[in-house]
């Protein structure tokens, strides 16, 4: 079962969400503001990363750190 992390930094603006443990990761932008981050070794999604997420999304939370299981 693989552990869902979210997490909101609000001083940028930025939703970070991660799939299992965190890992290193490289980045392919798949929609403006928007990031898949991908395992380079086994080119596995491990998370996404939005950018500018309250403009995005019409809210700014005040606080997202939820781990969601799978």
């Amino acid at each position: 079962m693989k552990k869902i992390s979210i997490s909101y930094d609000r001083d940028v603006d930025v939703v970070y969400f991660t799939f299992g443990e965190p890992t290193e990761a490289v980045g392919e932008e798949i929609e403006e503001g928007i990031f898949a981050r991908y395992d380079p070794k086994t080119e596995e999604l491990v998370g996404l990363t939005i950018i500018n997420f309250s403009k995005k999304f019409g809210v700014r939370p005040k606080e997202v750190a939820i781990p969601i299981y799978k």
